[in-house]
């Protein structure tokens, strides 16, 4: 949190898909110039948080190689503008991080997935 670590810079405050936040904040000392930094992140929709991120890696002269995510909410990247979504395309593109790269290691596609299991199921208790 802004404010709170010594010998810190901290990235402009930022929107995500749930409002508002504060920068995010690094000690000087942790990214050096030159340094190559992967930024890992539970969930990427607006991309609000990763580009905070980016932006605070670049303040301190390292290098983005790419952003992990284990979700990603891919409606986010580039919705159709009547749709009324952000668009993470144009935030990235705005923001001059449109060379970073971001992959999701599952997406909405798998998480709207209903299971089926076959007629006549019973769970016995084992693993099969």
């Amino acid at each position: 949190k802004k404010g709170k670590m010594p010998n810190s810079v901290s990235s402009d405050n930022y929107k995500t898909e749930y409002g508002n936040r504060s920068g995010l904040t690094v000690q000087n000392d942790k990214i050096k110039e030159g340094d190559r930094v992967l930024i890992i992140d539970d969930l990427v929709a607006t991309g609000g948080t990763l580009s905070s991120a980016i932006s605070l890696v670049k303040m301190l002269k390292g290098v983005v190689v790419e952003c992990a995510c284990v979700v990603e909410l891919k409606m986010f990247i580039d919705p159709p503008a009547e749709s009324g979504l952000p668009s993470r395309t144009k935030l990235f593109t705005d923001l001059g991080h449109q060379d970073v790269p971001v992959w999701g290691l599952i997406s909405e596609d798998v998480l709207t997935n209903e299971a089926e299991l076959p007629k006549g199921y019973v769970d016995d208790g084992e693993e099969h």
